[in-house]
């Protein structure tokens, strides 16, 4: 059985490396009907510094708006743990797309903040942030937030217009990035007429393990549907 619900109050959260902690949190799981607000009024005013380990009990609780409102705590906070992003970052849902879009595109965001909302962002499906992910990607920024952008782009895949994607990606492959290019090359493969492309590709010009890379692609292309 679990506790009464009175008794799942955050502030009486055992604290971490508390051996009462684990059989809280799986009581706080279990809980039937449970009040998610005091536990995102107490995040939002401080009382409460959310772990992982607390997120994972409350995660399949964690609607859209819910997500929404500890992303806007998580971008508000510099030295917020960035795994946390794994539960909250993770629902699609209109307000987090545009607190992601408005975190991306404040000049005070820093390189590594930015590496890791674009894929969240991408996650999103929007397909008015394909500009946004395409422009990452290509520009001559540190490769952690082009590896990011591309990944953004991967996540979201379907969701993007088919004629800029193939273009974008047909340039990416002449990154001189490995990393990028061969991502570049396996999405390719993965959209319709992506093949033909890859196809066309000169791979005497190519890097010889990319090269061989597009020859396992266009071996084993398995295409998914983008958008118009």
């Amino acid at each position: 059985m679990t506790a009464p619900l009175a008794a799942w109050d955050p502030l009486q959260l055992p604290a971490s490396g508390s051996p009462e902690r684990w059989p809280w949190l799986q009581g706080l799981r279990r809980a039937q009907d449970l009040d998610l607000e005091p536990w995102l009024r107490a995040v939002e005013s401080g009382q409460l510094l959310p772990a992982l380990d607390l997120l994972g009990a409350l995660a399949d609780r964690l609607d859209g708006p819910a997500a929404a409102r500890l992303l806007a705590w998580w971008l508000a906070e510099p030295a917020a743990d960035p795994a946390l992003l794994a539960v909250i970052g993770r629902r699609r849902h209109p307000r987090c797309r545009v607190l992601l879009r408005q975190a991306l595109e404040a000049a005070s965001s820093g390189a590594g903040r930015n590496a890791l909302l674009l894929p969240l962002l991408g996650h999103q499906r929007d397909p008015a942030d394909f500009a946004l992910l395409r422009q990452r990607a290509l520009a001559p920024l540190p490769l952690q937030q082009r590896r990011a952008a591309i990944e953004g782009l991967a996540v979201g895949l379907a969701a993007w217009p088919a004629a800029p994607l193939r273009q974008t990606l047909r340039h990416l492959i002449g990154d001189l990035d490995p990393a990028l290019a061969a991502t570049a090359v396996d999405l390719l493969a993965r959209l319709p007429g992506g093949s033909a492309d890859l196809a066309g590709l000169d791979r005497g010009r190519l890097a010889p393990e990319l090269a061989r890379r597009v020859e396992r692609r266009l071996a084993g292309a398995a295409p998914v549907t983008a958008a118009g």
